[in-house]
């Protein structure tokens, strides 16, 4: 007996929402640094999503070798937009950022259309890959791995529909990963 609202958006906006008490529930993306006490679901590296047919024409590319590519990526506040900028500034590279857009399917789009390059995990432009409209090129030296987690709003801690749904997600989730319905690694896999 449990009524499901459902509300996609970048990690930015949902992150503001849940703090303000709008969501019981999020999923949302976390450095490993900063996850705290929510439950990580999944881990996945994130990779440059290029038009379909355009270069790099190979499966990898140093993070040192982004610099090539125009960008399309989140808003500064996105938690995404911010690590990546921290490992490349922490390895002294660069990235040409020419958009940034707070719409994750408006950057998909400009990928699409050649417009753009852009750094995301692989499971958002997961659909647009498997139709052959764009591809995914893993970035290595280092690789960029995000966590996918499960943040509760305090306030419903106790609440019994919450807890039933909170209990629901994880195994979703595996179930998801063991499948390879969805590339990433289980928490507990290193």
């Amino acid at each position: 007996k449990v009524s499901l609202k459902m509300v996609e958006g970048m990690t930015g906006p949902l992150e503001e929402w849940m703090a303000a008490g709008r969501f019981n529930l999020a999923v949302l993306y976390r450095t490993a640094d900063s996850v705290g006490r929510m439950t990580v679901l999944a881990r996945e590296d994130l990779c440059l999503v290029v038009p379909s047919g355009e270069p790099p024409f190979e499966d990898a590319i140093s993070l040192a070798d982004l610099h090539a590519f125009p960008l399309a990526v989140p808003m500064r506040n996105n938690n995404v937009r911010r690590s990546v900028a921290d490992v490349v500034a922490q390895h002294g590279c660069a990235m040409d950022v020419k958009f940034e857009v707070d719409s994750l399917s408006t950057i998909i789009n400009m990928v699409v259309e050649g417009k753009a390059h852009s750094i995301l995990a692989p499971s958002a432009v997961q659909k647009e890959a498997s139709q052959g409209l764009v591809r995914t090129v893993k970035i290595v030296d280092p690789v960029i791995t995000r966590s996918v987690v499960l943040a509760v709003n305090p306030k419903d801690e106790r609440s019994a529909a919450v807890s039933a749904v909170r209990k629901l997600i994880p195994k979703v989730a595996r179930e998801l990963i063991e499948s390879r319905g969805w590339v990433a690694s289980a928490p507990d896999a290193t």
